[in-house]
């Protein structure tokens, strides 16, 4: 009987334990207003893809492996809520099938734009960053590129200023020449790193208030 009463007594202590905030190692998700946001993350993606662009015998299908490296900067206008700059290094693999074999075509270019972020307190956020940028081709020719991406993700804090961040998110593009487009979209799945300068947990800014 004296056990089963320990033990039926751990058991409440350790779940009052749990229910309270112990802030030497639970650090909430929510980031106050002031905060600055700098970091990256690295994205990838397979899919099949349709090109126009400077095929003279007519459209052609292949598949791309898009590799993203991404860097931002942000700042909280108000709690939880982040805009930004977003610049990108793309590398594309393109790969098309011709008679005996396959054909790789490789290709590396710079895109930025704006980006903007909203936190909920157990660490989920939605993501949008709208990035342009223009590729040159050894021919002198120019083409516009365009690239939407709307994600949600997941902020792992391992202190109270340092983030990692596993995120899904889905991608749109257009590149463009007159009346020539080159179009995807798909799924990309990517994880970040990023510090949260000036960073105060919420119990912190309640406390202030």
């Amino acid at each position: 009987m004296f056990k089963i009463k320990l033990l039926i007594l751990l058991f409440l202590i350790s779940a009052v334990a749990v229910a309270q905030e112990n802030k030497s190692f639970l650090v909430k998700a929510k980031v106050k207003h002031g905060s600055i946001l700098i970091g990256g993350d690295l994205d990838a993606t397979i899919y099949k893809t349709t090109k126009e662009l400077n095929q003279p015998l007519g459209p052609e299908e292949g598949t791309s492996i898009l590799a993203n490296m991404n860097f931002k900067g942000g700042y909280f206008l108000r709690h939880d809520f982040a805009v930004g700059l977003d610049l990108g290094i793309n590398h594309e693999s393109y790969s098309v099938s011709i008679e005996g074999g396959k054909d790789t075509f490789r290709r590396t270019f710079l895109l930025g734009g704006p980006f903007t972020r909203y936190y909920l307190d157990n660490g989920v956020f939605g993501e949008l960053a709208l990035k342009g940028g223009l590729l040159n081709f050894s021919s002198g020719d120019k083409t516009d590129l365009f690239e939407g991406t709307m994600g949600v993700g997941y902020a792992i804090f391992i202190n109270e200023k340092i983030a990692i961040e596993p995120m899904i998110s889905f991608r749109y593009t257009r590149e463009w020449q007159g009346d020539a487009a080159n179009v995807s979209f798909g799924p990309m799945i990517g994880v970040g790193v990023q510090a949260y300068l000036l960073r105060r947990t919420s119990h912190i800014i309640k406390e202030a208030l």
